[in-house]
């Protein structure tokens, strides 16, 4: 099921704070991990109350995203890789270690353990088996082992992510009952979430024993170098694409961006407002459409942008479709060019598109408009 609400800030402008969601956090000075749950309180529940418990008992940092509402909280839910509420960075900034809490539907115990810190990973596996747990390797969809996943957002680009069934969660409370008030209420707890807590504390501390060093090779961008070049030698050919304009992200990290749709976007743009000769590592890279700038606008000085486009497409993303370039020569304006592309992406020749992203450009790589 998609998320309602794409980000925090398209989230935080349709429901109040406070009233609709609660955003708590700890910062613990010589902590080095952080125990955290973003889809907390109604979204999730225990997840908020663990982390909590795990965080406070072990002195470590604490952050959690809580549903308040009476009912409708998992429109609450923003995915892991999209999760950019700024406090949560602020906790993570000197975090080596994390735990991610989450809840999964199922009516089997189990947890799916995912994350790409695999050390921590293994520990708190063998833990909770031996404390009576069962332990899964998490199917692709909750694997936790993107780049982005907020699990992994710490100095050493490397979390654990646990996902709790809700059978598993419903255990940890009397009468199986998860609804706010009684989550809120210590005294409901049963001893499967004193046992199971411990056997990740426990976990933790084995890993991570007092005067731990780390070393410098530990400390890790948020995505590998591998995934962000592309053949053209545009930033961008993997599952994360540097944003372009260059910017840093709520932690102060170089900003990337995900979504196919909007990694094509703007590479897309790249391509058309690059004049050949401009990008030094490939200097054949780029359209011709300056070849238009001077021109009056008639339909010659538009066949000239349309061909430099389709040809400069065709060359740098195979994989676009381009359904539609509406060139404008301004005469008011001399020596610029506004040009609208209509691009999607499919790898299969011939296939009708049925949605498209549209770049708006001007030569030299100015962005007027679009969708980014």
């Amino acid at each position: 099921m998609a998320d309602t609400y794409s980000n925090y800030p398209d989230l935080a402008a349709n429901k109040a704070l406070g009233t609709d969601y609660l955003i708590s956090s700890r910062i613990v000075s010589g902590a080095r991990g952080a125990h955290i749950a973003i889809h907390g309180g109604a979204i999730e529940a225990p997840t908020t109350q663990l982390a909590d418990y795990c965080a406070s008992t072990s002195n470590n940092a604490f952050y959690s995203f809580q549903g308040l509402m009476s009912s409708g909280n998992t429109a609450l839910h923003i995915t892991s890789t999209r999760f950019d509420e700024p406090t949560v960075f602020r906790v993570l900034r000197a975090a080596e270690w994390t735990v991610a809490w989450h809840g999964a539907s199922g009516t089997d115990p189990v947890t799916y353990l995912g994350g790409r810190d695999t050390e921590l990973g293994d520990a708190i596996a063998q833990r909770l088996t031996a404390a009576g747990f069962t332990v899964s390797a998490a199917p692709q969809e909750l694997d936790g082992n993107d780049p982005l996943n907020i699990a992994n957002r710490n100095l050493r680009g490397q979390g654990v992510q646990l996902e709790l069934s809700q059978s598993l969660r419903e255990s940890f409370y009397l009468g199986g009952d998860l609804k706010i008030a009684s989550i809120a209420d210590a005294s409901r707890r049963t001893d499967a979430f004193y046992t199971y807590a411990s056997a990740v504390m426990a976990a933790i501390a084995e890993t991570w024993p007092q005067g731990r060093p780390t070393s410098s090779s530990m400390l890790q961008p948020v995505a590998d170098p591998s995934t962000v070049t592309s053949v053209a030698g545009y930033p961008g050919g993997g599952t994360v694409q540097m944003r372009m304009p260059f910017q840093l992200d709520a932690m102060g990290r170089v900003a990337v961006l995900t979504d196919p749709d909007k990694m094509l976007v703007q590479r897309s743009r790249a391509v058309v407002a690059t004049v050949p000769g401009e990008y030094v590592g490939e200097p054949a890279f780029g359209s011709n459409i300056s070849a238009a700038l001077f021109r009056p606008s008639d339909p010659i000085a538009a066949a000239i942008i349309n061909d430099a486009v389709r040809d400069a497409m065709a060359r740098w993303e195979p994989d676009a479709v381009i359904t539609g370039i509406r060139p404008v020569v301004n005469d008011d304006q001399e020596g610029i060019v506004d040009v609208e592309v209509d691009v999607a992406l499919t790898t299969t020749p011939g296939t009708d598109v049925e949605q498209t992203e549209s770049v708006h450009i001007m030569p030299g790589g100015h962005v007027v408009g679009g969708t980014l």
